[in-house]
């Protein structure tokens, strides 16, 4: 319901709205809430990393209130300016990496590509040439199309890889 953590990492007007909306709710309690509150919805399984976020997804199922209607438009209005910063919506769920014949770190490329087109800097990214030191390059990319039937957002990788070597590496 997170979406492998990039619902939590928000923009800060997404994450001002929420606060303002109920103060004492983490922002990945809107998500989680959002997905338990659809219709047919019977379980929502979140990832935790720690006792802290189990603790916190405690606090609002173990007496669940679904949103109401003007929370629903608020987290879709939300939704809405998340979108709009995300160049590329990859979740990290690392899928795509462990079937590449070139050892490219194919979410760790986007990240940077993201937080590049966030920040609208340019030129060179010791980031990038520390990455691609020990991991295939984005340009290395073969195309044999392993990633993308593996993706379980659909995104087109060996695209979004060549704006990545086009960003980096051009």
């Amino acid at each position: 319901p997170v979406k492998g953590g990039s619902l939590i990492r928000v923009p800060d007007e997404v994450a001002a709205t929420f606060k303002e909306a109920d103060p004492n709710r983490s922002i990945a309690s809107w998500a989680i809430r959002f997905a338990a509150s659809l219709d047919g919805v019977r379980m929502v399984l979140s990832g935790m990393s720690n006792t802290e976020q189990m603790e916190d997804n405690l606090s609002y199922m173990d007496a669940f209130e679904p949103l109401s209607e003007a929370e629903m438009d608020m987290v879709l209005r939300a939704g809405e300016q998340i979108r709009k910063t995300i160049a590329i919506p990859c979740t990290a769920c690392e899928y795509c990496v462990a079937g590449c014949p070139m050892h490219i770190c194919i979410p760790d490329y986007f990240k940077l590509y993201n937080e590049r087109k966030q920040t609208l800097s340019a030129g060179k990214s010791k980031a990038y040439d520390e990455l691609s030191a020990t991991h295939g390059k984005a340009s290395a990319c073969v195309a044999c199309g392993q990633c993308e039937g593996i993706c379980p957002q659909h995104l087109p990788i060996i695209e979004n890889l060549r704006l990545v070597a086009e960003t980096f590496e051009g």
